[in-house]
């Protein structure tokens, strides 16, 4: 066992130990720095033999380089949101890079969010919500930092790159569903009234279905996307609304609190009820639940949104992207049979 591990140990031990100067350990442990093959080599045995670190917040100072992300999120109410966190922090980890998670609470400032990533350095800025701060897109470009929102709208204006699931034709794509099982009174249990993810795939199944003659039986609106909200919200739809034949929800948290407001009515679902989610995280799976949804290609976002900032970082010439990823469905049980 390395007794060495868990104590720090300098480039300078690690020099005399391969009787090499500090210089050479320095250059060895710079990316990009030139240190010839057989110095290289006994610097690397005398570092295992040591059990050395390169110590990441020295190496920045030297390369102006943090390889940290800035990760801010205001959906940590949302299991899902969980879900993508551990697909963002695996996929930077993979390439080298860390995250450094800020939570954009109710009560926080975006500008002190932003203050306190900068105040770390990191090396680019990725935003996970609906709604964007104006604020947010104009201090990294004047910071020249590169940033990226998923979950935002493609035609957010300002210098921003943007990764979004294509949420009109996702809309488009539910409401044809239902119609397809039968379903004519339907309803929408929708996310905050503000949020563009809302604003979108609610403009799509009101279009979609006037095509077919038909209008949204009754809508609700939670004040932010999580069960406890969607709880009250699918009670006060269910209750106020006893002629609707299935909820259209705009996300699979309020699908499920919806599908758990159902059996508390004595409702069963899909024969007294249809239900139908908008994103496949994990728990829409579960045998509680079985929920028919929408899924939005969560794992092709997030590679595409690394992918995008990770470039840019590296080739910072590069003008903003915009990718906008399609949705497809999930088939279930909460429907009934065509």
């Amino acid at each position: 066992m390395n007794n060495n591990r868990y104590k720090h140990i300098t480039q300078k031990e690690v020099a005399d130990k391969a009787g090499v100067s500090l210089s050479a350990v320095s250059r060895a442990f710079t990316p990009g720095a030139s240190v010839s093959a057989k110095t290289r080599a006994k610097i690397e045995v005398a570092a295992n033999e040591l059990g050395y670190k390169t110590n990441i917040l020295a190496q920045s100072l030297m390369t102006n380089r943090t390889r940290l992300i800035g990760v801010i999120s205001s959906n940590f109410e949302n299991p899902m949101f969980i879900e993508v966190l551990d697909l963002i922090t695996k996929e930077l980890q993979s390439r080298n890079y860390r995250s450094l998670v800020e939570n954009l609470a109710s009560e926080s400032k975006p500008e002190d969010v932003l203050d306190r990533l900068l105040q770390y350095r990191v090396d680019g800025v990725l935003f996970l919500s609906s709604v964007l701060p104006s604020i947010f897109a104009e201090v990294c470009a004047k910071a020249k930092l590169p940033a990226a929102i998923m979950f935002g709208r493609e035609n957010i204006q300002g210098p921003i790159n943007i990764v979004t699931a294509d949420n009109y034709h996702g809309g488009e794509m539910g409401v044809q569903l239902l119609l397809d099982h039968g379903y004519r009174k339907i309803a929408f249990l929708g996310g905050p009234i503000n949020a563009t993810t809302t604003i979108d795939r609610k403009q799509s199944i009101v279009e979609t279905l006037k095509q077919h003659d038909l209008e949204l039986a009754a809508v609700e609106h939670c004040e932010v996307y999580s069960y406890e909200s969607a709880r009250k919200q699918s009670l006060k739809l269910l209750k106020d609304n006893p002629e609707i034949e299935a909820i259209f929800c705009g996300d699979d948290i309020l699908a499920i609190a919806t599908l758990d407001t159902a059996r508390e009515l004595g409702k069963k679902c899909p024969d007294d009820i249809g239900v139908l989610g908008f994103n496949d995280m994990s728990m829409a799976s579960w045998g509680a639940y079985n929920l028919t949804t929408i899924q939005q290609p969560i794992k092709a976002m997030v590679d595409a949104a690394v992918d995008i900032i990770i470039n840019r970082i590296e080739q910072p010439q590069l003008d903003t992207e915009k990718r906008l990823l399609p949705c497809q469905v999930v088939l279930r049980g909460t429907l009934k049979q065509q």
